[in-house]
């Protein structure tokens, strides 16, 4: 299968300059950040764990911890702080993908429904005070019901987007860089403009590719157009908000059966940097989701040369970004 991008402008090599900030949303200048979910191998979800095991099959010290939050948990929490500090004394990045509510409808979070737990939230993120990404209910597009009255029509969605975001914001929240981040696969195309909350409520584009067996590249994995009907996320991304930073908030391969993915990631930096400038974060997915087992850490012989490949990818200068510390 052959990827089809639109033309864009090469990526500015991080190696050739010094003029490598980063923007108060989080956008580096050159190249991109590159994070990771932390489930560990044991079952048990312990981010810290597994961390310890990215970073061990990986040789890499990541940008970004990406975790999932559900309710009012009072994130970030305490014993979630040790995640983000490095031994040097330099920070990581968190980025929370969380949902206010999994009892009520999406109308009713619009409505008010989960004010409370929006405001406890809210108390949270502002006593943190750092930057952090933050996505209000991810992968949309699997909960949409078009019922009229089901409160859960895609208008539904971007109403109570919309609320979460205004009520976190008249709270006083102002350390947060919300990322609308969809599924981005073909089958759901016809509803990816409906789930667009807005330019004004969304600082990042986010979503979740995962490779298939028979591509062979991995552009195939970050633009995947459907014939004449789809363009690629990527593609609909970059001509829905132009300029608008995107992000690989989850992304992986089935380490079971894509036999091609060392090579793949092999030529990947390379890809991203004349192809896909817009992409300034990837999040890999150590884990398992539905079927596809995606985890460096796994048993076969597959992993472990992907995590080699890994360990080069994220060795190239294209992942290096300053500290923290030099956000303006």
């Amino acid at each position: 299968m052959t990827t089809t991008s639109p033309p864009t402008a090469p990526a500015t090599d991080v190696s050739a300059t010094t003029d490598c900030t980063v923007s108060p949303l989080l956008v580096p200048r050159c190249g991109a950040w590159l994070g990771t979910s932390v489930p560990s191998l044991d079952g048990r979800h312990d981010p810290e764990i597994g961390l310890g095991e990215y970073m061990t099959a990986t040789g890499h010290d990541p940008d970004i911890i990406h975790l999932y939050e559900r309710g009012n948990t009072g994130f970030p929490r305490e014993d979630q702080l040790r995640l983000i500090e490095r031994d040097d004394g330099s920070e990581r990045l968190f980025y929370f993908s969380w949902k206010p509510s999994i009892d009520l409808t999406w109308r009713e979070v619009a409505d008010g429904g989960a004010d409370a737990t929006i405001d406890a939230v809210a108390e949270s993120l502002i006593r943190f005070g750092d930057p952090l990404f933050l996505t209000i209910f991810h992968e949309p597009e699997n909960n949409v019901d078009p019922s009229p009255d089901s409160g859960m029509t895609t208008a539904d969605y971007v109403d109570m987007y919309r609320h979460v975001v205004k009520r976190l914001t008249e709270s006083g929240v102002r350390n947060a860089v919300y990322v609308m981040t969809y599924m981005g696969f073909d089958r759901w195309a016809t509803m990816v403009d409906d789930l667009y909350p807005g330019d004004d409520v969304v600082d990042w584009i986010g979503y979740d590719p995962y490779g298939r067996v028979g591509d062979e590249a991995f552009g195939d994995l970050v633009n995947r157009p459907d014939g004449d009907t789809w363009p690629g996320f990527y593609a609909w991304a970059t001509a829905k908000a132009p300029g608008t930073p995107i992000m690989l908030a989850e992304w992986g391969f089935d380490l079971a059966v894509h036999d091609e993915s060392p090579e793949l990631l092999d030529r990947a930096v390379d890809t991203l940097r004349s192809d896909f400038p817009e992409i300034a974060a990837l999040v890999y997915w150590n884990g398992v989701v539905d079927r596809i087992d995606a985890r460096l850490t796994n048993d076969t012989g597959l992993a472990e040369r992907f995590a080699d490949s890994y360990g080069d990818f994220a060795a190239d200068p294209y992942f290096d970004q300053p500290d923290l510390e030099s956000l303006p």
